[in-house]
């Protein structure tokens, strides 16, 4: 099926590879193949799947005409730096509501902000919660008054525009499936799913999006929320498919989505791994080569491999786990890994 999509930038190198992860598949009793899909390696910044949703974003800020690009993330956020870097590369500024008390000397995805230019603001967490609005409108107006138009998006870029991003994804996997299965006769006739943690709610939209746009019945998609409870994300996942329906006529049911969301890895909170995430991130370094983050990634994994061991998955059916970067981010926890 054939899917018109708005104007985009070409910032990412895509496609992203799709890995087989063989050592850990052994180590997961063999009962599903499990892929990694490279979007850490997306290029842009340091890479993550962000600089999707971001190619979407900042086309539209060029199209409106903005001068400023205004986003918000907690202080380690991979949102916020990619947003830093791609606005870098467009010539656009960029303007952070940071999440969080600034410390010093800066580490991880911050201290990648502010080598990108981006201008910086910190707020600690309950203002940034209770007044949030009030932040957002106070930043609009100074810029105004400068005669500078700017261009906001929230946390995660997770709304309509940048729903496309994972829609686009979406299409790109399942070429990399059906190639894969042609390659691959066990896998032919099998279905597959689409594993990926949640945050904001975006990158699990435009999945879901896409596989009612190309009509795949035969993937299912599952995230793993990082932060909050499964209901929330299910509620934000139908937000922000209605507003893609009202601003883009898309012929979808917002009010009758059922996300499949595994609830149970958050641990004490957003941000906060707990052993077993850490210990995740070590295997899958020292079998993989490949390294998660702490925040998101991590607690996924974590969460995926104990659910292959459940037996949820259907056996010998292929699961994706989209590796969404955040790399540069565990840096911030070097003191967690000694």
């Amino acid at each position: 099926m054939q899917i018109t999509y708005p104007p985009k930038l070409s910032l990412a190198r895509l496609p992203t590879p799709l890995e087989f992860a063989g050592r850990i598949t052994k180590q997961t009793g063999d009962k599903n193949p499990l892929y990694l899909k490279r979007d850490d390696l997306s290029g842009m910044g340091v890479s993550g799947n962000k600089i999707r949703k971001l190619e979407f974003l900042l086309a539209e800020a060029k199209q409106e005409g903005a001068d400023v690009v205004i986003t918000a993330g907690g202080v380690q956020s991979n949102h916020c730096r990619a947003t830093a870097a791609a606005c870098a590369k467009v010539g656009l500024r960029c303007h952070l509501l940071l999440r969080g008390e600034a410390y010093f000397p800066y580490d991880g995805n911050l201290l990648l902000d502010r080598l990108f230019g981006a201008e910086l603001r910190f707020y600690p967490a309950d203002e940034f919660k209770n007044n949030y609005q009030e932040i957002l409108e106070e930043t609009r107006a100074f810029y105004k008054k400068r005669n500078l138009n700017t261009y906001y998006f929230p946390i995660g870029g997770s709304v309509a525009t940048g729903a496309w991003g994972y829609i686009k994804a979406f299409e790109e996997l399942c070429e990399q499936v059906d190639t894969l299965r042609q390659k691959e006769s066990r896998l032919k006739d099998k279905r597959w799913y689409i594993v990926s943690a949640v945050g904001s709610g975006g990158s699990m939209a435009g999945l879901i999006l896409g596989k009612i746009l190309f009509q795949r019945e035969d993937v299912e998609i599952i995230g793993f929320n990082v932060c909050d409870d499964a209901e929330y994300f299910v509620r934000e996942i139908r937000k922000i498919a209605s507003e893609f329906k009202d601003k883009y006529n898309a012929e979808i049911s917002p009010e009758t989505l059922s996300p499949k969301i595994i609830d149970g890895y958050v641990g004490e909170g957003y941000a906060i791994p707990y052993p077993e995430v850490l210990e995740t991130i070590r295997v899958v370094a020292r079998s993989e080569g490949i390294i998660l983050d702490p925040v998101y990634t991590g607690k996924a994994f974590y969460g995926l491999v104990e659910q292959i061991k459940k037996g949820t998955f259907e056996q010998g059916c292929p699961i994706i786990f989209i590796h969404t970067g955040g790399t540069f981010s565990i840096f911030a926890y070097r003191e967690r890994f000694k």
